[in-house]
């Protein structure tokens, strides 16, 4: 087998290394024989490690059932192939997508999987669809705000002048009309936000300075909360970027408002800067807003951009679209770390230099 094997991997030796996507060999014992560059850069692991060992403990490591894994090699030993699509969680932590299709090859009984890494076009996808979403309240927005707010203000209106008249227990009730309207507007408000197209006014500006002057602002509200909120700059040397200096303000005093209602018990948040290289050598800054508060499901995490999902009682489930929206403007990305019942990360990633303003459409 090792023989043939050889001979194998010597007739194709140039497409098995220079392949763009995961190759392995696998033996009818479901021994692992052979590797290519891409397997060991997916897997985390050395060829080394990899080739001798058994291949099961590689599909145990897949997000998917125990059931669609029994299915999968079934079908594998019935027709000499068959595909999976799954989540897979490198050494790092970072999460993956991937399609792995395995066939018997007949003229050397070994079995060849091909595992294509779709973590971009799975990103791509949900950029698409969380854009379709934003488009399609756009044009909910642009139809009911007129219909709304005329009425809303006819309403406080009406409640104002009542006032004027009413005794005690009807200025109480009416106090409670007038805060619920106002509620309402401030809903309708971050709804328009969200949905509608926004000029940016790119300038450059230095990122220390606007998170220290968000910091400031809000500290006097988490220590109502028994909440201490601290800086954390590290090495950071060169913190300067080109944005929208108000809107990039507002995400971030989103971020920590966030943080702060996640943490009723009191506690700490830190926000941390922090500059760095990606793999096209483009510099960028990431601010990261860590607290010790609930925390939240992995289930609810793909969602928590989508407009009107909330995990919060009463919340409008408007805060994050418009932060996803507002950093992705500006070219940025956002990451999220969480762990139940002992906090969550959001990490902000933005370009270090922006020479000119997307245009959004909404």
């Amino acid at each position: 087998m090792v023989l043939v094997l050889a001979e194998y991997k010597k007739k194709f030796e140039h497409v098995f290394q220079f392949y763009s996507s995961g190759l392995i060999f696998i033996n009818e014992k479901g021994i692992i024989l052979e590797v290519n560059s891409n397997i060991e850069e997916m897997f985390q692991t050395s060829r080394d490690e990899l080739c001798g060992m058994n291949a099961l403990p590689l599909l145990e490591r897949l997000n998917k059932s125990f059931e669609d894994k029994k299915t999968f090699i079934q079908t594998l030993l019935r027709d000499g192939k068959a595909e999976l699509f799954s989540e897979i969680q490198d050494n790092l932590g970072e999460l993956k997508y991937i399609r792995i299709r395995v066939s018997k090859q007949k003229d050397t009984k070994l079995y060849l999987t091909e595992v294509h890494d779709e973590s971009e076009k799975m990103s791509m996808k949900k950029r698409l669809d969380h854009s379709e979403s934003l488009s399609t309240l756009g044009q909910l927005a642009a139809s009911i705000a007129h219909e709304i707010r005329n009425p809303m203000t006819s309403l406080k209106g009406f409640t104002q002048l009542l006032y004027k008249t009413a005794n005690e227990d009807g200025k109480r009730y009416l106090a409670v009309i007038n805060d619920e309207l106002q509620r309402m507007e401030e809903i309708l408000t971050e709804f328009l936000q969200v949905s509608k197209p926004t000029n940016y006014k790119f300038c450059y500006f230095e990122m220390k300075d606007l998170i220290q002057e968000v910091v400031n602002f809000m500290a006097p509200q988490a220590l109502l909360k028994n909440i201490n909120l601290s800086i954390n700059y590290g090495d950071t040397k060169e913190s300067e970027i080109s944005g929208d200096r108000s809107q990039l303000k507002q995400v971030f005093m989103n971020a920590i408002k966030n943080a702060i209602e996640a943490m009723p018990m009191g506690g700490n948040i830190n926000v941390n800067i922090a500059e760095g290289r990606d793999i096209q050598d483009n510099s960028f800054l990431c601010v990261s807003v860590e607290d010790q508060g609930y925390g939240i499901e992995e289930k609810n995490l793909e969602k928590i951009f989508n407009p009107f999902f909330s995990t919060k009682t009463g919340g409008t489930g408007l805060g994050l679209p418009h932060i996803y929206k507002v950093i992705e403007s500006h070219g940025g990305t956002i990451e999220v770390d969480s762990s139940v019942g002992k906090g969550t990360v959001f990490k902000f990633i933005l370009p270090s230099k922006v020479q000119n303003k997307p245009i959004l459409t909404i």
